[in-house]
């Protein structure tokens, strides 16, 4: 059996075969993007490992009757699995292939077969980003290995990492079954970097999508990833690649090779430390070569890349899958029309900036659900939201193209009703009433109808991830990985809840605002009044009930 894929060999859809790394530099390196070289070891030999060791049998006695609450007793048990794979022998086929494509590899970098190459051996894990699980960074990583033994030793140390006492624990509290998990291990050229980071393609603070954001520090990107030092941080407009901003990082310590393998911290000299570590061109070519990867990918990126000997290299890219809708900064030249009316009572105070990143993205999520609902299309090349000064505004014409199949004396008096729902009934639109303003009222009754039968489902559903969050075990997790959590749960499962929330809010303005309009053709002078006494005797609502009293 093969059990070594080169990158050129795999793409996207092979995540089951070489793991979420695996598949993401194979997908780049055919997109013919500067991917540093490489090979990965598959899931099948983790496998054929696994079963040529009998290693099945030691982790099923080792687990056996272990209570995750007990973490000192798993945290022993585990060990010995770890233990028993470190000191299995590799199986000589494996070995073979994985040896003869580090051979390959040093050839391809211009040496002889036999040269000792420094590589990184990242665990690839073909688990990743399930639905209800984050198996991401709970495996290992080793950088700059050198040498058949190293390498060899160190893949079965990344196999081994799949055993760890987080990674077991996990697994139990998600009820994902042990044997259904294997690990690739992605084997790359290592890139001793002058300067490396990470690159958002579109802003992760306020979701803007026309400007690129870089952070930039001095060695190996671990510095930035492992929180290890404050980077540069850049933003860059993506039309026409002008700076925005720069705030220079206080870069203090540094991850470079040390001489026999591995990696070792160093201090930054005093008088590097507030240089940037970017100069203005760099920046711009680094913007271009993010946008590359964001046209072959369709969809906003995440990107590590390193710099040397003049040369930039994507060592990793992932989709960015919670910026959908967010808030943007105002740009003076484009404001339109904003009001803040309808927010000062839900609002008072700035927007905090985890509030801008987590919750903001919602309100573009349910605008869009709610009119695609009622039969409009959304108005997506304009934001709904802006945020200026740290505080929301709603866009006019957002309503207003939303709502444009509607005759304009209708549109402009519920433009003016949807953004500003304090100020006085509209006025006058009883003889506008068109055949979508028809198909509108038809489609309020239909959902009226249909969901409250969907409702239990959909309390249900969102209640079973509440349980799989409430499981999983905080103290262990990197912060990234507790704002993936916490974004996952805001932006994936919340809100197809509070999308139904937010619809049946605007229902409620809707139907409301259809009363006043019938009323206003029998009680002209006082129809707001009248309205008002009409639905105050209605019961079971919370709301009207306390104002009554």
């Amino acid at each position: 059996m093969n059990y070594v894929r080169t990158f050129e060999q795999c793409n996207v859809n092979d995540v089951n075969l070489v793991g979420g790394k695996g598949a993401n530099l194979g997908e780049m390196t055919r997109a013919k993007l500067p991917v540093p070289p490489g090979f990965s070891l598959t899931a099948d030999a983790y496998r054929a490992f696994i079963r040529a060791a009998d290693a099945q049998s030691t982790i099923a006695r080792a687990l056996a009757g272990l209570s995750i609450d007990d973490t000192l007793r798993v945290e022993k048990q585990t060990q010995i699995i770890r233990d028993f794979l470190i000191a299995q022998e590799m199986p000589r086929d494996i070995a073979a292939q994985a040896l003869a494509s580090y051979r390959a590899l040093a050839k391809e970098l211009g040496g002889r077969a036999s040269a000792i190459i420094p590589v990184a051996v990242r665990s690839s894990a073909t688990a990743e980003d399930l639905p209800t699980a984050s198996f991401a960074g709970q495996q290992d990583t080793y950088l700059n290995i050198r040498g058949d033994a190293e390498l060899l030793a160190h893949v079965k140390q990344c196999w081994a990492s799949l055993w760890t006492a987080r990674a077991v624990t996990y697994r139990v509290k998600q009820k994902f079954d042990h044997d259904l998990v294997a690990l690739a291990v992605v084997v790359q050229a290592m890139i001793d970097s002058e300067v490396a980071g990470i690159l958002f393609t579109a802003n992760p603070v306020n979701g803007n999508r026309d400007q690129v954001v870089i952070n930039a520090s001095w060695g190996l990107g671990e510095a930035i990833v492992s929180g290890m030092v404050n980077p540069d941080t850049v933003t860059l407009d993506k039309r026409d690649g002008k700076i925005l901003s720069r705030a220079i990082g206080a870069k203090e310590r540094e991850i470079k090779y040390a001489p026999n393998g591995g990696t070792v911290e160093l201090e930054i000299e005093s008088a590097r430390r507030n240089l940037p570590a970017l100069n203005d061109a760099q920046l711009f070519e680094l913007a271009r070569v993010s946008e590359r990867i964001e046209a072959h990918y369709k969809m906003p990126m995440d990107i590590e890349w390193a710099f040397a000997n003049g040369k930039f290299f994507i060592l990793q890219a992932r989709p960015i899958t919670t910026l959908s809708g967010q808030p943007q900064e105002l740009p003076l030249q484009n404001r339109g029309e904003y009001n803040r009316t309808m927010f000062i009572e839900i609002f008072p105070d700035p927007l905090s900036p985890i509030f801008l990143s987590v919750i903001a993205p919602l309100f573009h999520s349910m605008l869009d659900f709610t009119f695609q609902t009622l039969g409009f299309k959304s108005a997506r090349a304009i934001p709904a939201i802006g945020v200026f000064h740290h505080q929301p505004y709603f866009h006019r014409e957002y309503i207003a193209g939303a709502l444009k199949p509607l005759s304009a004396p209708v549109r402009e008096r519920l433009v003016a009703q949807i953004v500003n729902p304090f100020g006085h009934q509209a006025r006058g639109m009883h003889g506008e009433f068109s055949r979508a303003y028809l198909g509108l009222v038809i489609r309020l009754i239909r959902f009226m109808t249909a969901f409250p039968k969907k409702l239990p489902g959909l309390i249900a559903e969102y209640r079973a991830r509440i349980n799989a969050v409430n499981a999983l075990e905080l103290q262990g997790l990197r912060d990234a990985e507790i704002v993936a959590q916490v974004r996952a749960l805001t932006l994936r499962d919340a809100s197809r809840l509070l999308n139904y929330d937010f619809l049946m809010i605007a229902l409620i303005g809707i139907t409301y605002q259809m009363l006043g309009t019938l009323l206003e053709k029998y009680f002209p002078a006082d129809n707001e009044e009248v309205r008002a006494k009409l639905i105050s005797g209605v019961t079971g609502n919370v709301t009207m009930e306390t104002n009554k009293r």
